[in-house]
């Protein structure tokens, strides 16, 4: 038995990391719910991740491929490829579309806050083909970019 899958029964179900994604989604999109775990990524609401919950519409996350690296997606236009997703659809029960995000340091603050930028790529991938979700953080991101 592995993570997500029932090999007693020759049945193939959702895996953890397709079920964290479908969390995430359903957390962006409604996150009525409370959940008192404060570790993982199904927490509810979105914004739990962060303290003081401010006003979030994202939970970022990476993925890591069965081997152990880090996915990665190209940025049109750069030489740099980002480890850090917002799911933006899941379908046909364990594809998702997910919006690459920038990571920018804001140098003024005191914390060295992190903002997140939506790339304008996007990736369609099989959640089947990672082994591991690692979710970083709740934040805003502008989703209506001029």
């Amino acid at each position: 038995m592995g993570c997500g899958r029932d090999r007693d029964f020759g049945k193939k179900d959702l895996s953890c990391v397709c079920q964290a994604v479908r969390a995430i989604k359903d957390i962006q999109d409604a996150g009525d719910e409370c959940n008192e775990c404060r570790n993982d990524c199904f927490l509810e609401p979105l914004g739990t991740m962060v303290s003081p919950a401010n006003r979030v519409n994202t939970r970022v996350f990476k993925l890591y491929l069965k081997n152990g690296d880090t996915f990665k997606a190209h940025v049109k236009g750069s030489k740099w490829k980002s480890p850090f997703f917002r799911v933006k659809d899941v379908f046909d029960n364990c594809c998702a579309t997910l919006q690459v995000l920038k990571p920018d340091k804001v140098e003024d603050t005191e914390d060295n806050m992190i903002e997140w930028e939506l790339t304008g790529d996007c990736v369609t991938v099989d959640l089947d083909c990672f082994c591991a979700i690692q979710c970083i953080k709740d934040v805003f991101v502008d989703l209506c970019e001029d």
